[in-house]
């Protein structure tokens, strides 16, 4: 619904009030043309003369349309008691009547002058009383689309709002799982560092330093849920490296990227714990191979993981807390649009795939 000068918290600009002036004046020039119909074979009344009369009314009451609009503001329709805004309405009704009068009688004794021609508005009381019942009608409309139109609004800011709560709740949702995989990670990385270090010393050390720029990775983009597929693939080969020294020579990592997808936005830790998970229960004994492959078909975005280790079962996605999390995540970016399935490699293992629209 279009905006009625002088309503809402801002003034209207000259344009506005520009295009505002124009529509009142073709909304007269309709209403003339239509009386010009209806007047015709009528050979004592010149053409022009309807048009006057319509027009010099349209313009007298658009220009007494945004003082209503703020007499409504200090006495809403919708104030308690009614009376409060009542009383003061129907006193504001008699006085809208008899200025539209009093306007456009002006208006058409001047373009008649011009004309040479004298304009006759016959019997006054009794034509005041004739406009007066047309301008209560007129004016309770006026109220009306003011009411309506504040109301429109209101609601749309409810809306607008609601919707904005609710991506921010969504975003608030998401970087709490994302946080749940960091200390879940850390944990199972000192885990490994620890049980490394009674064997190979100088392979704990690497671990911790690959530790560490893990840590820096992550921590500096821990505000952002999206975050370049580059970046997700540097730091899945940095926890690679890790798990390659955790188990020397028994360990086979493969990532295969197609080219040109490195800006692609991605979910961020995403790809970890799926790899993590591989480990966690399919190459439990760190012994086997395990391939991530990353692929673009369309608008979509895939990611497969596949390894030859023992399997997992169907409680797995449904108590651990990484796959849980990633479809968690993918439900919540990604609602009706996206894959996530588990199912058996030949002759053995579990291949994961999942695939999410991406933007560029």
């Amino acid at each position: 619904m279009a905006a009625i000068p002088g309503d809402g918290p801002f003034r209207p600009t000259r344009s506005g009030w520009v295009l505002y002036a124009i529509l009142a004046l073709l909304f007269g020039v309709y209403l003339g043309i239509n009386q010009i119909v209806d007047l015709r074979g009528r050979l004592d009344i010149a053409a022009w003369k309807p048009l006057v009369w319509e027009v010099s009314s349209v313009i007298v009451i658009f220009a007494l349309v945004p003082f209503i609009v703020r007499f409504e503001r200090r006495f809403r329709l919708d104030a308690h008691p009614r009376w409060r805004a009542f009383v003061p309405h129907a006193a504001a009704a008699v006085v809208f009547s008899a200025l539209h009068i009093a306007g456009m009688l002006a208006l058409r004794e001047v373009a008649y002058g011009i004309a040479g021609q004298h304009y006759d508005y016959g019997n006054l009381p009794v034509r005041a009383f004739y406009e007066l019942q047309k301008d209560l009608i007129t004016y309770i409309i006026i109220l009306v689309v003011i009411f309506a139109n504040r109301e429109f609004k209101i609601r749309r800011t409810g809306e607008l709002r609601a919707a904005e709560l609710a991506a921010e709740l969504s975003q608030a949702r998401l970087k709490h799982l994302t946080a749940q995989i960091e200390p879940h990670f850390l944990f199972n990385a000192l885990n490994a560092i620890s049980n490394r270090m009674h064997e190979d010393v100088d392979a704990a050390d690497r671990m911790i330093s690959d530790l560490g720029g893990l840590l820096r990775a992550a921590y500096d983009s821990d505000s952002h849920v999206l975050v370049p597929l580059g970046r997700e693939l540097e730091w899945l080969r940095g926890y690679a490296s890790m798990m390659a020294e955790r188990f020397r020579g028994q360990l086979s990592f493969e990532l295969k990227a197609a080219p040109g997808l490195e800006s692609v936005e991605v979910p961020r830790l995403l790809l970890q714990p799926l790899v993590e998970n591989a480990l966690k229960h399919g190459l439990a004994a760190g012994r086997g191979n395990l391939s991530v492959d990353v692929s673009r078909q369309g608008q979509m975005l895939h990611y497969t993981i596949s390894d030859d280790g023992v399997g997992i079962d169907d409680t797995t996605i449904k108590a651990g807390t990484g796959l849980s999390n990633v479809r968690r995540r993918l439900e919540l970016l990604f609602p009706g649009t996206h894959t996530f399935t588990l199912a058996a490699r030949e002759p053995t293992g579990t291949v994961v795939k999942l695939s999410f629209p991406v933007a560029n």
